[in-house]
């Protein structure tokens, strides 16, 4: 199979499956265009879908072992793909990252210490720190005149120096759309050695880095004595988030053993029988697609930069280096996001509020381009008349 654009021109049928994206109707009205969740409207590869059938054909789903073929379908996918060194040793089974990011709260801070994060940042962080009732402490990203975002480390070091215990750093990071570069993230690890801080970075969205930016795993520049915990999943970049599987990675053996003591502690169970079959596939025999997708999403933004460009002039988007999330300042048109979510619904259309991300991200949105060409093109055209009434 090629796949090619028509491939994901094509795009999928979403509606009536219980798709969070297209069915929730208390946020999405009737006909309206989803730009939203971050999940693409593509059909997945092929030979996920034929071990998901492969699977279902034998009728009795008992109890399941995850296998040593489990934990090298990512490891070896990692070596292919970014010349990262993991053994299985190095490597526990989640059920999403999300779970990753409180249980390493749980483990690595008590209650009441202080847990910092760069901001604005995916909602679900904050809800990690807080909901596990640490303190907060919120680093704010800055942006430059070219709308571009980088980490302010003289801020970053006097929040550690206040007594931050850990840091949850997004890399890529959602919803900015920076690819970190090895300087920046060296200089995350030295403050944090320096600061005895302990470190989670979530890099669910490692596939998705744009050339000429590369993506930079933070275990290629860490060793056993580091407190550091890699997060990922297939979940993005094959779109099977909803197969719930990810993976806590790291070289510190401790730290994995704490997060599966805690995992034990909590009855968090992975290894959902379909899950496995499915991420398995994902991880060995997925790369052409992948490949294609990458090139899809490519003119896709290229797409959405000039519409940006001749429809929505006042518009500010961040550099999208990563992901297939861009971040757009609408303030020029509207500061208020509750007041700009509500003109977009009513144009039809659906983005994700800035403030989901945090009050930094008063009076932007988020627009999610992992969708076929014509739905990017309605989904502008109808948040040009929204913002514009």
């Amino acid at each position: 199979m090629q796949f090619d654009a028509s491939f994901f021109d094509a795009g999928i049928p979403r509606a009536g499956t219980d798709c969070e994206k297209w069915d929730d109707r208390q946020v999405l009205p009737e006909g309206a265009v989803p730009l939203w969740v971050a999940d693409m409207d593509f059909a997945c590869a092929p030979d996920i879908g034929e071990a998901l059938t492969r699977r279902a054909g034998h009728a009795c789903y008992g109890y399941t072992m995850v296998t040593p073929a489990d934990d090298a379908a990512v490891t070896d996918f990692l070596r292919r793909r970014h010349g990262l060194s993991v053994s299985a040793g190095d490597t526990r089974l989640l059920p999403c990252v999300v779970t990753g990011l409180k249980l390493f709260v749980r483990c690595f801070t008590a209650p009441g210490e202080q847990v910092a994060l760069l901001t604005p940042v995916y909602g679900p962080f904050s809800a990690a720190v807080t909901l596990n009732g640490r303190q907060e402490v919120r680093v704010p990203l800055q942006r430059g005149r070219d709308n571009r975002y980088t980490i302010d480390f003289d801020l970053l070091e006097t929040a550690f120096k206040s007594g931050v215990k850990a840091l949850l750093v997004c890399s890529p990071h959602n919803p900015v759309g920076r690819a970190w570069d090895e300087d920046e993230l060296r200089r995350v690890l030295a403050l944090c050695r320096a600061y005895g801080v302990a470190l989670c970075v979530d890099e669910i969205h490692a596939e998705f880095v744009f050339s000429p930016r590369r993506f930079v795993p933070i275990l290629s520049l860490v060793t056993p004595e580091d407190r550091v915990v890699s997060l990922m999943s297939a979940s993005k970049t094959f779109n099977v988030a909803g197969l719930q599987q990810a993976y806590a990675l790291g070289y510190n053996h401790e730290m994995l053993d704490a997060l599966g003591r805690e995992m034990a502690a909590s009855g968090v169970v992975s290894g959902n029988v379909f899950a496995l079959a499915g991420t398995r596939a994902a991880w060995t025999a997925g790369e052409m697609w992948l490949d294609g997708l990458m090139a899809y999403l490519a003119d896709n933004l290229r797409l959405l930069e000039r519409l940006l460009r001749e429809d929505l002039p006042f518009v500010r988007m961040s550099p999208v280096e990563a992901t297939y999330l861009a971040w757009l300042d609408l303030s020029s048109y509207e500061g208020s996001c509750a007041r700009l979510q509500e003109k977009c619904l009513r144009a039809g259309v659906a983005l994700t509020e800035g403030t989901f991300f945090g009050p930094e991200g008063e009076g932007f949105m988020r627009l999610n381009f992992g969708c076929p060409r014509a739905q990017l093109e309605e989904g502008v055209k109808r948040l040009k008349r929204a913002v514009q009434s």
